[in-house]
């Protein structure tokens, strides 16, 4: 029973912080392999415009193998040319409201934020993934 308790705690944790583990499909064909993506679903333009620039403006980004894509109402933004269609990257947006994702090499889900965005959890996500490590014990 108290292992119950504990284990509902946990997930009461991260639904509370917007950040989440899981292990869904949400691959992005065309970058897998290549790239970790992360995906932002902001709910208007000025907003959009926003995370551009936080996106613009964050250290560590490149060396982590990093597209980012944020899909304004009438635009997407990217640090890369070879941007998927919009239809694909919607398949990542799994709420209502703003959500930004975290895609792995490997094409499956590995966190989801509700409500904001923070850019450094996320880069510490990743460098707490298995291949990341080994990525930085090579370099």
């Amino acid at each position: 029973m108290r292992n119950l308790l504990f284990a509902v705690a946990l997930a009461a944790t991260f639904a509370a912080t917007g950040c989440s583990s899981r292990s869904d499909t949400g691959a992005v064909p065309s970058l897998t392999g290549q790239y970790r993506v992360i995906a932002v679903f902001p709910t208007n333009a000025q907003r959009a415009v926003s995370l551009t620039n936080a996106f613009k403006s964050s250290p560590g980004l490149e060396q982590r193998d990093i597209a980012w894509f944020v899909l304004g109402p009438k635009k997407i933004t990217s640090n890369i040319d070879n941007v998927p269609d919009r239809a694909t990257l919607e398949k990542l947006h799994t709420t209502d409201g703003f959500q930004a994702v975290l895609i792995g090499k490997d094409g499956t889900l590995k966190a989801s934020q509700l409500g904001g965005l923070d850019i450094q959890a996320l880069l510490d996500a990743i460098d707490q993934m298995p291949l990341r490590q080994q990525e930085m014990q090579q370099q």
